[in-house]
């Protein structure tokens, strides 16, 4: 019995396969076979095929391009945050003040019972950073080491625990240390720990500007594509066929389930979990992924419409350029998936849409 289905299996692709080349199908999403009953073989296959895609118009639009500009905000923050990976910390023995890194233990309780989850010791915390709950950091405050204080805490009603949200606890708490922060001079020393060359402050602060200006306009050309995408959506016409989202939204389901995977987290217990099922989280996912499917076949159709060719010398010197940022003993793994096919398709799509924007938005 298991012979005759794998043959019938068999049969079935292959004549599957041979009647969507002879009446040149442009197949879309996997098929649906329904087989009839009695001999010989018989069946029927549904399946979705290439829309058509009409775009009008597109021609007339305009996405303008906005120069970045780098303050000296921007610079002097980036120089605040080198300092701050560059602080050292010496304990003291005077009254906590803002600024100052503690050591503290604490335990919420609820009347006079202890609340779960609420305990810990040798906390650390730099006082005024507001990583604990709202408030909290203000009564440490003042306190010296080996102080102890209670005080009442109301947790935001946002709050990411929901049994916690709106709730007043009593926080019963001891300061175990108070640390000094002592922040680095700016100067050619604290330049060269930071950047491994002998350079002069100024000259890091052109370093500083000139990354982050790069930054701003890799963000300002994204942005402008994201722009470009959705104003093309508004000239574009496609009756999206059922397979084809079906499949879409099969992909972003096992999507979803990797990233969950991936964070130790079980598919079916998140849902159990988030109280929904995976038919509503269908229903969720689908206005996405129609609009996913449109953004792809638009641009598949003005890269078309607009000539957009990858040259063998445009493929080799990404690759080139994609291996530089790896070192050379993963080079042979890289051109391994080359060989598979779908790197080779990605670095494609990616070479042919940066083509395409390089023409339309001039």
């Amino acid at each position: 019995k298991y012979i005759l289905a794998h043959a019938q299996d068999l049969a079935i692709r292959e004549a599957y396969v041979e009647a969507a080349l002879k009446e040149k199908l442009e197949v879309v999403s996997k098929p649906k076979i329904k087989v009839a009953e009695g001999e010989p073989l018989n069946f029927t296959a549904i399946v979705a095929i290439m829309p058509e895609v009409e775009i009008k118009g597109h021609k007339d639009i305009k996405v303008p391009l906005h120069e970045p500009k780098v303050t000296e905000k921007d610079v002097e923050d980036v120089i605040s945050q080198l300092k701050k990976t560059s602080t050292i910390y010496k304990e003291v023995d005077r009254n906590a003040k803002k600024g100052d890194r503690v050591e503290v233990d604490f335990e919420g309780f609820d009347g006079e019972k202890a609340a779960a989850n609420t305990k810990s010791q040798n906390h650390p915390v730099i006082l005024g950073s507001n990583t604990l709950i709202p408030g909290f950091e203000d009564h440490l405050v003042g306190l010296k080491k080996a102080e102890k204080k209670e005080f009442d805490i109301t947790f935001p009603k946002d709050y990411h625990k929901k049994d916690f949200q709106n709730k007043k606890l009593k926080f019963k708490v001891e300061l175990k240390m108070v640390e000094e922060a002592i922040e680095p001079p700016i100067d050619e020393a604290f330049v060269e720990k930071v950047t491994g060359k002998k350079q002069s402050v100024a000259e890091l602060k052109k370093l500083i500007e000139k990354d982050i200006h790069a930054r701003k306009t890799e963000e300002a050309k994204t942005k402008r594509e994201s722009e470009y995408i959705e104003a093309l959506l508004k000239h574009t016409k496609i009756d999206l066929p059922e397979g084809m989202i079906a499949d879409e939204l099969d992909y972003m389901i096992d999507e979803a389930k990797h990233d969950l995977e991936h964070r130790g987290v079980n598919f079916e217990g998140y849902l159990e979990k988030a109280k929904t099922t995976l038919e509503d989280l269908r229903k969720k996912y689908l206005p996405e992924a129609e609009k996913r499917i449109r953004i792809r076949l638009a641009l598949q159709k003005l890269i078309k419409e607009e000539g957009i060719k990858v040259t063998d010398a445009d493929l080799k010197a990404e690759i080139t350029k994609i291996k530089s940022f790896y070192p050379e003993a993963e080079h042979a793994k890289i051109d391994g998936d080359l060989a598979k096919g779908e790197l080779k398709f990605q670095i494609i799509s990616r070479l042919s849409l940066r083509k395409l924007f390089e023409k339309v938005l001039v």
